[in-house]
């Protein structure tokens, strides 16, 4: 019930639906005409990516440093764990992150004549996975961040994080440039997320390294920012 309630709050942020639906939408119109030769799917995930980066990296990590101050009072008074906290917002950027996925395929659907397919299935559970990372450095940054540096930073962060998953090495002519941004890309999920797609669309077989360390990332990239996390007695003595 909580969690219900707190999804119509966020659908009625603005913050929301600008960075997280109107922009991605923006973005799969903005690639089918510059790559109207690449595969809509992959359109699809690059759009959708761009739009679940902007929910966790500035609307879910503004939202949890604005609302820390309530946690910690109902933290006072009862055994709510900062682990349950992160669980129920979880839940939260979960179905955003699905509303995310509905809008732009709905959109590139009717005007772009997105086809249906298994495929979208494999897409959805792929991009529900990275939205689960990127909500993970959303929430650290909540609650280590003040909401007004987070205004300052948050565009800065999601032209970074985007960086990490856009295949520049399929989009741009092969150059020093654009090697050097793949070999980095290399040690963030969103590389191995990409070449997933990219094997599921064009039916060819999917790496088992591409899968393997697409997990992996995940868990070498998280786990530092795991121990950042405070407990209640930390929170207690700063922000």
């Amino acid at each position: 019930m909580i969690s219900l309630i707190q999804f119509k709050q966020v659908l009625r942020n603005k913050r929301f639906i600008l960075f997280t639906l109107f922009i991605p939408v923006t973005w799969y119109m903005i690639l089918n005409n510059l790559q109207g030769d690449m595969m809509p799917n992959i359109l699809l995930s690059i759009a959708v990516f761009i739009g679940v980066i902007g929910n966790s990296l500035a609307t879910f990590s503004k939202r949890i440093s604005s609302e820390i101050e309530f946690y910690k009072l109902e933290s006072s008074f009862s055994n709510y764990s900062i682990v349950n906290y992160l669980l129920s917002q979880s839940l939260v950027q979960v179905l955003l992150n699905g509303l995310i996925f509905a809008v732009v395929t709905l959109v590139a659907t009717i005007f772009f004549r997105l086809p249906f397919s298994n495929l979208l299935i494999y897409q959805f559970i792929l991009l529900m996975f990275m939205g689960m990372y990127f909500s993970f450095i959303g929430f650290v940054i909540g609650v280590r961040v003040d909401s007004k540096v987070i205004d300052t930073i948050s565009f800065p962060i999601i032209v970074l994080a985007s960086i990490t998953i856009i295949p520049f090495s399929h989009l741009a002519v092969e150059s020093d440039f654009v090697n050097t941004v793949s070999t980095i890309q290399k040690i963030f999920p969103g590389y191995y997320y990409s070449q997933i797609v990219n094997s599921l669309v064009t039916s060819k077989e999917i790496q088992i390294t591409d899968i393997l360390l697409f997990v992996i990332t995940i868990v070498i990239d998280l786990l530092p920012l795991y121990l950042l996390i405070p407990d209640k007695k930390s929170l207690k003595m700063n922000k």
